[in-house]
């Protein structure tokens, strides 16, 4: 019996260890190897790569962009007299930008600047949606390694991404030097096949915006203890996504974030927003579109008509109820 049993744990070993290690060589989410990042059919965690890049080196750039995918075509190579990197991965929220900032400063990273990019979805989004591989932030996986494997032994994704690995297309990896350099996802001219005319709005399916707002509270209160210059924005939206985040008291929002911090406001119904040629999807807007907004907190340049709108208006405790009502008398 005993024989058995040795024999028994030796097979229940061989076949718990083998897959463990098929599944850490193939390394669908990209996080054993974050510095030599590949293209594998999934898609990588990001925040995780994009951390351990910065914290590897920690001298490499004075300035960040922080926000969901919807900052991810914000060219950080035309911001001015900054060396700045985008930090945008899929659904990041205000929450995990004031732990990657934390982060930072406990490894002496002391940005100059830090942009950060909010609107609807990061307040009906809830952080622990995004536990999940690709998602998870830096700070849960490596304080949770053992939770995050768990992932790694999803039949679909190591299956999905062994078939790229093996594939005729292995080696052909994609030029990670534009992820490395700046971070930022779509280049200019962007081609999309999205169905415009049948879009769907990009929104969330939670309530917690007084949480949100205590995130990014903590994250003003961080950056001005640590000499940093907080530039925060509101991300343009798309008009269905716009709508549908007026029924979730976008206004509100809005509102209750001048009482925590100044912001530039590139949302609401506006010539850029209601124009699906500025968009990808209805939730993306093109890289055109940041140079934009790169313009107005950079350089001070905007449209005259585009001002009158609301678009890149810089909006304060003082002049909220003003911009409220602007953005009131749109509907």
């Amino acid at each position: 019996m005993k024989k058995f049993i040795a024999i028994i744990l030796v097979y229940c070993l061989v076949f718990a260890v083998i897959p463990a290690a098929v599944c850490v060589y193939i390394d669908p989410y990209n996080v054993m190897h974050p510095l030599d990042m590949r293209s594998n059919g999934v898609e990588p965690n990001k925040n995780f790569i994009k951390m351990t890049y910065i914290l590897e080196n920690p001298d490499k750039f004075d300035s960040f962009v922080f926000g969901s995918s919807r900052v991810g075509n914000i060219h950080v190579e035309n911001i001015p007299d900054s060396h700045c990197y985008n930090m945008t991965y899929s659904n990041g929220l205000p929450k995990e930008h004031r732990d990657n900032i934390k982060t930072f400063i406990e490894n002496s990273i002391i940005p100059k600047k830090i942009y950060l990019g909010v609107d609807s979805l990061s307040y009906t989004s809830d952080p622990s949606e995004n536990l999940i591989g690709y998602r998870m932030p830096y700070e849960y996986l490596t304080e949770n390694y053992l939770e995050f494997f768990k992932n790694y032994l999803d039949p679909a994704v190591v299956g999905r991404a062994a078939f790229e690995v093996m594939s005729e297309n292995k080696g052909k990896e994609k030029d990670n030097t534009r992820f490395y350099e700046y971070g930022w996802n779509s280049d200019y001219n962007k081609k999309t096949k999205y169905d415009f005319k049948n879009a769907e709005p990009s929104i969330g399916k939670v309530m917690r915006m007084e949480e949100t707002l205590s995130e990014i509270e903590e994250t003003v209160k961080i950056c001005n203890e640590n000499g940093i210059e907080l530039i925060v924005f509101t991300n343009p939206m798309y008009s269905v996504t716009y709508k549908a985040s007026l029924e979730k008291e976008y206004l509100t929002f809005l509102r209750k974030l001048a009482d925590i911090t100044p912001y530039y406001n590139f949302s609401g119904y506006n010539d850029i927003t209601v124009s699906s040629e500025n968009f990808i999807d209805s939730s993306h807007y093109t890289a055109e579109v940041s140079d934009m907004l790169i313009d107005c907190m950079c350089k001070n340049k905007v449209d005259k008509k585009l001002y009158s709108q609301g678009f890149g208006l810089y909006v304060t405790d003082e002049n909220a109820d003003e911009f409220i009502a602007l953005l009131k008398s749109q509907n």
